[in-house]
């Protein structure tokens, strides 16, 4: 079925970082294996269903797919869980921002909870087609919230080692000030030299994060093949991001070292 694939692709991995979010993540990972031995069974059950069209099998699959379609809607709501407790640790997000993000995930978990309760009366191989379909027709909206809220939480990550790097360099900064004129004026030099090569990694930096909060605020409402396109930009963006301040942090250690000795 193309649309587990699509379900496969769509929820990405994600790791427990905290004591909060380990019970979220071990949910996330327990549905996701119930969910992948339902769509089996369910497998199975179709296929013998189409082979023999008896009674019997018809009532096999039938509740084979009624458990599938279960179990799908418990595999997405428990990954929408475990992003609702990352939003909640990131240090990186503001409250505003925060509350954006939770809205979106509770949006999507109210309508998950809704569709289950349409798959618990399904009665015929017909309406599971149907309650099947409800859910394809949504999936653009539910995997662009997902993926605004993946790009939110990186980026908030990121913006909270940007804070960090930053009372560094400011440290960094005031102590080449308070102590001009005590190097020699080679090493003076040399150290005004790195400092501004350190601000403009920041700079560079905070280019490409700019760049890619616009690419994740794009998300909204895109077809999927967009949608696609552009999350693989932002997780590129991120990963650029990231290195620049990965370099601009081993500057600033080769800065520090340098200023213990006054030549």
């Amino acid at each position: 079925m193309k649309f587990l694939l699509s379900i496969m692709l769509l929820i990405m991995p994600i790791s427990a970082a905290s004591a909060s979010s380990s019970q979220a993540y071990k949910d996330y990972l327990y549905q996701f294996d119930v969910y992948r031995q339902k769509y089996s069974d369910f497998k199975v059950a179709k296929n013998e269903y189409l082979k023999f069209r008896t009674l019997t099998s018809q009532t096999t699959a039938l509740e084979a797919t009624k458990l599938m379609l279960s179990h799908r809607d418990a595999l997405l709501r428990a990954y929408l869980l475990l992003l609702a407790e990352k939003i909640n640790e990131n240090p990186g997000m503001g409250q505003i921002e925060r509350n954006t993000y939770q809205t979106l995930i509770r949006n999507e978990v109210v309508f998950l909870e809704g569709h289950s309760s349409l798959v618990s009366q399904i009665g015929s191989l017909e309406d599971a087609t149907k309650a099947s379909n409800d859910l394809q027709s949504h999936y653009d909206v539910l995997q662009s919230s997902m993926r605004q809220t993946i790009s939110a939480i990186s980026l908030g990550e990121l913006s909270h080692l940007a804070k960090s790097f930053d009372i560094v360099l400011a440290d960094g900064k005031a102590i080449v000030s308070a102590n001009r004129g005590t190097f020699l004026p080679e090493k003076q030099a040399t150290l005004d030299r790195w400092i501004l090569q350190i601000s403009n990694v920041r700079t560079l930096y905070q280019q490409k994060v700019d760049i890619t909060r616009r690419l994740a605020e794009e998300l909204r409402g895109s077809t999927i093949d967009e949608q696609n396109q552009r999350f693989s930009a932002i997780q590129k963006g991120i990963a650029e991001g990231r290195q620049y301040l990965v370099n601009a942090t081993g500057y600033l250690h080769e800065l520090g070292g340098a200023l213990r000795f006054q030549n």
